[in-house]
């Protein structure tokens, strides 16, 4: 079954309400929480996973969709901003309960060291 693009804001037309929302815009792709699980329901799958950690310490979500080109943000559910975890253990809970998935997950950061902290 194949999975089309569904504007969220437009949940009242029949004709969309089977399809999953998905923003292909140069550079960065997106998908909302409520997109991607209804992806995900209707037998579409998480092939890859990446979080990211934030300047701030949050994570954030990044996934690679079965049959579908790039990696795509999780972003909130009717928001372009990303769906964001305070810690690490939420992010893969997530990642794990609510996405049932269940392969590897790549950590990565855009912290800077704390050069004061270090010890020469």
């Amino acid at each position: 079954m194949a999975v089309q693009p569904l504007n969220d804001d437009d949940d009242q037309s029949p004709s969309r309400s089977e399809e999953a929302w998905i923003v292909t815009a140069n550079p960065e792709h997106k998908i909302r929480v409520r997109s991607l699980t209804l992806y995900l329901q209707r037998g579409g799958a998480l092939t890859d996973v990446r979080l990211i950690e934030g300047e701030d310490g949050s994570w954030t979500m990044w996934v690679r969709l079965a049959r579908r080109p790039g990696e795509y943000r999780l972003n909130l559910f009717k928001s372009d901003q990303p769906k964001t975890y305070r810690d690490l253990k939420l992010a893969v809970a997530c990642c794990r309960r609510d996405f049932g998935y269940y392969g590897p997950i790549t950590l990565s950061t855009d912290k800077t060291p704390d050069v004061a902290g270090e010890v020469e």
